[in-house]
């Protein structure tokens, strides 16, 4: 009862959660529409709701619009489909990327570099750069590399050629994969190319990048209680 006290009066008196402008017109009907479909019987927001599907607060940061439209509209492993029109999928996005302004869903008594600013550095040097681009603003990242710190533990983007081969490669981002969350992608034929060029130099220097990122990961050490983010734990 003590610590749910001194948490409380944390939480209630840090002034970090008073800071954040108020929901917009588009969020607020986005935010409606989470409770309407009892989103939080399975999804948190900064830890508080279920625990069946990730916390959501900072989804924003890695969910692309067209990877959020295939898991509301096919589901996902245990996430159910959706009868969501695109205005409300867009409002459900407005309201998740406005929460993720509010700051982070996880207390962080440890830095870490962030997963796609790690795997940016990691292939500064990557030979084909128009595709290794299409891969950063697409947020590949976000779901396949580093595993480590990705949410759903996807294939690695750095045995994708070696497992499926390129036209397997290809066929997967052409049609996406029905119920794993994995969406069809509108590439162009040439930055598909170049994807599929970038993914077979991955491929190619897998060993060399998976041994970077483990060897880049930083952590500070250096932190106190009282410099631990309350009111976003």
């Amino acid at each position: 009862m003590a610590a749910y006290v001194v948490q409380t009066w944390m939480v209630y008196s840090d002034p970090a959660g008073r800071e954040a402008p108020p929901l917009s017109t588009h969020a607020l009907r986005g935010r409606e529409i989470w409770h309407e479909h009892n989103c939080q019987s399975c999804h948190q927001l900064y830890g508080f709701g279920g625990f069946l599907g990730p916390d959501l607060t900072n989804a924003a940061d890695w969910l692309t619009a067209a990877r959020m439209d295939t898991i509301l509209v096919d589901g996902a492993g245990q996430m159910p489909a959706f009868d969501l029109d695109l205005i409300e999928r867009r409002s459900l996005g407005a309201y998740l990327q406005e929460i993720a302004a509010t700051g982070r869903g996880q207390a962080r008594v440890a830095v870490f570099q962030p997963p796609v600013e790690l795997f940016a550095s990691t292939l500064a040097d990557a030979t084909p750069p128009r595709g290794r681009d299409i891969a950063l603003q697409q947020n590949c990242v976000a779901c396949h590399l580093p595993n480590h710190a990705s949410d759903y533990r996807a294939p690695d983007l750095t045995t994708a050629i070696t497992r499926l081969g390129r036209e397997g490669v290809r066929a997967v981002l052409e049609q996406g994969v029905p119920g794993k969350a994995m969406p069809r992608f509108g590439f162009s034929p040439q930055d598909l190319e170049a994807l599929l060029d970038f993914m077979e130099w991955l491929g190619e220097n897998g060993e060399l990048v998976r041994t970077a990122l483990a060897a880049t990961k930083h952590e500070d050490g250096d932190w106190s209680l009282a410099e631990v983010p309350w009111w976003e734990f």
